[in-house]
């Protein structure tokens, strides 16, 4: 049994409904109760639940595009090295089309850069929720844009 008094480093919490999965580093764990359960996990390393996991495939999107690039570097850093260059023409290509991403996508970069990429992931979420509100204002008939 590890003491909590003995543990040092970030904590995150994973939080899993019943028969969900999450990914903790390299390992796969499933919630096979009946409740939801709450893992306090410290450390470094990936911790992701299996419903924030997309394939390549999946990221239809350019800003699910960036999610799955920067998902996919947090998974496993290793990956950095050759996605830095696709990121980065992404990344560009997306502020050209949409400058407003702009500082989402700024944030997003600065956590890279700085080998943070819990951070950067977390921060995908706000751009995919931007793009999520651009593409509901862009279906709204114009004269209820107003």
């Amino acid at each position: 049994m590890i003491h909590k008094d003995r543990l040092c480093g970030p904590s995150t919490v994973l939080a899993l409904d019943p028969g969900e999965k999450g990914v903790i580093g390299n390992m796969m764990v499933m919630n096979d109760g009946e409740a939801p359960v709450e893992l306090t996990v410290q450390g470094e390393g990936a911790v992701i639940r299996e419903k924030h996991i997309i394939k390549a495939c999946d990221a239809t999107t350019p800003a699910l595009k960036v999610y799955c690039m920067v998902m996919n570097m947090y998974l496993d850093p290793a990956t950095f090295e050759a996605a830095s260059k696709p990121f980065l023409e992404l990344s560009r290509e997306l502020v050209t089309s949409v400058p407003s991403t702009g500082m989402i996508m700024a944030d997003i970069g600065e956590y890279i850069i700085a080998g943070d990429f819990r951070g950067a992931f977390e921060n995908c979420f706000a751009l995919l929720e931007y793009e999520e509100a651009l593409e509901k204002a862009a279906a709204r008939p114009a004269n209820d844009r107003a």
